[in-house]
C-alpha cells in the first residue's frame, strides 16, 4: 500500500489499506515517523498461493532496521500479521490488533561470505535529515501501551515462532526475551566506577521494553512485563469488518467484554526517548504528544479504555 525509505518526521494518517501483500512498509530511518488512525485489513497472501523465492511476507505494518522513535498508534490492524518490527525504538499505543508480531529479535543481519554480519543503519540529528551516526540493531527499546490484542485467527502449529515473519501467535509474550528497564539499568552499576570488560556483555545485550494497560482476548498471550493488563479467558471475542451501503463498520462484542477496564493517558513523557538517537516520541516540532484523541479524533477522559476508540459507542461508527 505505502512504502517509504527515510520517513523522517512523516505522518501516515487516515488511510484504508487492504488486500495488499503488505500494508505500510517503512524501510530504514523512520525516525520520528507516526502511523496513526489507519484501517488495515486483509493484507495477507492468499491461502492458495505459495510465495516465490525471495518474495516479501505479508503484514499490516513493517518497520525495517530502524532505531526509532517510530509510533504506531490508534490504528485498526486486522490482518493475520499485524506488525513486523526487525527494529528498535517502536511505540505501539492504542491499537486494535487482531494479528501477530513478527521478526522479533530477528531479520536485521546479513549473510556475507558465508558468515553473519551485523547491519549498521543510520540514525539522525533530531528532526533533521543529517545523519548523526550508524549503529546495529540491539532489539527491544519498545513501548506497548493500551492496545487490544485478539487471537482472531487460529494458531498455526507450524508457525508459532516470533523470530519469523509468519508467526501466528497474537500477544506480547514475544517481548519476554527483553529485560525490564529496572533489570537492564541495574547491570551497569551506575554508582560504581565503570569496568569496561565486565560491562561488555551488557553493551551488546537487548534493550528494555515497557508493556502496560493492554487487553488480551481469545487467548492472546501476555508478556511477563505487562502491568495493569486485562486478561479474559471466559468469553469469545467477535471481530469482523462489515460493509453497509459502501461504508465499513466493525461487528464486535469486545467492548462488552472489556467493560470498564481502563489505564492512564499516555504521553511523550511516559514513552521517553528512543535509545540510539536519544529522541523523544514527540511531534516533529518537538512538542509533546498526548494520546487523548482516538481514531476519530474524539477526546478521551482523564483515564481511558484500551484500543483505538475513546468509548464503546465510537466503535459503532463508520470506520471509512
Amino acid at each position: 500500500g505505502i512504502k517509504l525509505h527515510a520517513a523522517i518526521d512523516v505522518t501516515i494518517r487516515r488511510n484504508h489499506i487492504h488486500n495488499c501483500i503488505m500494508g505500510i512498509w517503512l524501510d530504514w530511518e523512520a525516525q520520528g515517523a507516526r502511523v496513526t488512525q489507519n484501517l488495515l485489513h486483509d493484507n495477507t497472501r492468499p491461502d492458495y498461493s505459495t510465495p516465490a523465492q525471495g518474495a516479501m511476507f505479508s503484514t499490516d505494518v513493517f518497520v525495517e532496521v530502524g532505531h526509532g522513535p517510530t509510533l504506531i498508534d490508534n490504528n485498526i490492524l486486522l490482518s493475520k500479521s499485524s506488525i513486523v518490527i526487525p527494529s528498535e525504538g517502536i511505540g505501539i499505543v492504542h491499537n486494535l490488533i487482531a494479528g501477530s508480531f513478527g521478526l522479533i529479535n530477528s531479520g536485521v543481519d546479513s549473510e556475507v561470505n558465508g558468515q553473519r554480519e551485523p547491519r549498521y543503519t543510520p540514525y539522525h540529528i533530531r528532526h533533521r535529515t543529517e545523519v548523526a551516526g550508524f549503529m546495529t540493531i540491539l532489539h527491544g527499546d519498545d513501548r506497548i501501551y493500551n492496545n487490544i490484542f485478539i487471537q482472531k485467527y487460529p494458531v498455526d502449529e507450524e508457525h508459532k515462532d516470533p523470530v519469523t515473519p509468519d508467526n501466528s501467535v497474537v500477544g506480547t509474550t514475544c517481548f519476554d526475551i527483553f529485560p525490564s528497564y529496572e533489570d537492564w539499568i541495574a547491570n551497569f552499576k551506575m554508582e560504581e566506577e565503570p569496568d569496561m570488560g565486565a560491562l561488555a556483555t551488557y553493551h551488546f545485550g537487548h534493550l528494555p521494553v515497557w508493556v502496560s494497560g493492554n487487553a488480551y482476548l481469545n487467548g492472546a498471550t501476555v508478556s511477563k512485563h505487562e502491568k495493569n493488563g486485562f486478561i479474559d479467558s471466559d468469553n469469545t471475542a467477535r471481530l469482523e469488518i462489515v460493509e453497509k451501503d459502501g461504508k465499513l463498520f466493525l461487528d464486535t462484542n469486545i467492548y462488552s467484554i472489556i467493560n470498564e477496564f481502563d489505564n492512564e493517558i499516555i504521553n511523550s513523557d511516559i514513552l521517553g526517548k528512543a535509545f540510539e538517537p536519544e529522541q523523544r516520541f514527540e511531534n516533529p516540532d518537538g512538542s509533546e504528544i498526548i494520546f487523548n484523541k482516538d481514531y476519530f479524533d474524539k477526546k478521551r477522559g482523564i483515564s481511558t479504555i484500551p484500543g483505538p476508540f475513546a468509548d464503546a459507542e465510537s466503535a459503532k461508527e463508520i470506520l471509512f
